[in-house]
């Protein structure tokens, strides 16, 4: 009888052995130039489109805008509620809050549902980088809430650098009136040369990173964040190389949103 029992709570092996697949290892970053062969100072190709989510939704939870955003193989959502009644009732201006989460399959470094103190960290620096270009004064006792969500990151300075771009898209199909339009750029520094838009392999072979976020119709920066340490001299060309990069990701997102409005 004590051979017809089975052991449940032992997970037996499988009965046939598989050897695993083991992945190709990267390429070196800047060994032969760059991996996708872009320029120093290029930016990866930009896709925008407003009013994605609005159509996947139901009428009361539907957005005021929305926005998807691909930079390379970098993918973020974005999705605007309000202006609606704040918490704070009496407050003479606006409040723009964000909320910034990564999707568990986005990144290698995200294991669980759980918010971790990452993302609420760079909410923060989206409050802060795209606050200043909204005309929060217009819109008193009024709360205007931004949730991104990661779909894919390629770069974490360029994860932050796109979230910043795909909320600015998504404030203007929101109809939300603001200044200017915020663009934003990441940068890394290889040796002496600043690498613009880089991939995670690349940021992980640099030595610093940079990214500025700018409105360039103000000709104002709303938010510099750069990790570790440069010269002055190389902080000031990393900075103006970074602008001279958002005025070009300005250009393709206004370019975008003139054609969707014909």
């Amino acid at each position: 009888m004590s051979a017809n029992i089975i052991d449940r709570r032992r997970i037996n092996g499988p009965q046939r052995s598989v050897e695993p697949l083991y992945t190709a290892e990267a390429p070196e970053p800047f060994a032969n130039g760059r991996v996708d062969s872009r320029a120093l100072d290029q930016v990866r190709p930009i896709f925008i489109k407003t009013g994605s989510l609005a159509t996947q939704t139901s009428a009361a939870a539907s957005p005021s805008g929305s926005a998807y955003y691909e930079q390379g193989k970098i993918r973020i959502s974005c999705a605007i509620y309000g202006p609606r009644q704040g918490r704070k009732s009496n407050t003479r201006m606006g409040v723009f809050d964000c909320d910034f989460k990564y999707a568990p399959f986005s990144c290698s470094w995200k294991k669980t549902h759980i918010k971790s103190p990452d993302e609420k960290e760079i909410a923060l620096i989206l409050e802060q980088a795209v606050a200043p270009a909204i005309r929060l004064e217009a819109y008193p006792k009024a709360s205007i809430d931004a949730f991104v969500t990661v779909i894919e990151s390629d770069g974490k300075a360029a994860t932050i650098s796109a979230a910043v771009n795909c909320i600015s898209a998504a404030l203007v199909d929101a109809g939300i009136e603001l200044y200017d339009s915020v663009a934003a750029c990441s940068m890394a520094l290889n040796g002496s040369q600043w690498v613009s838009d880089c991939t995670q392999i690349e940021e992980d072979a640099a030595s610093c990173s940079l990214l500025v976020a700018r409105m360039p119709s103000a000709d104002e920066v709303t938010y510099v964040l750069q990790h570790g340490k440069t010269a002055p001299e190389q902080t000031d060309q990393g900075i103006q190389t970074c602008i001279n990069s958002c005025t070009r990701v300005y250009a393709v997102i206004c370019r975008y949103l003139q054609a969707s409005m014909e």
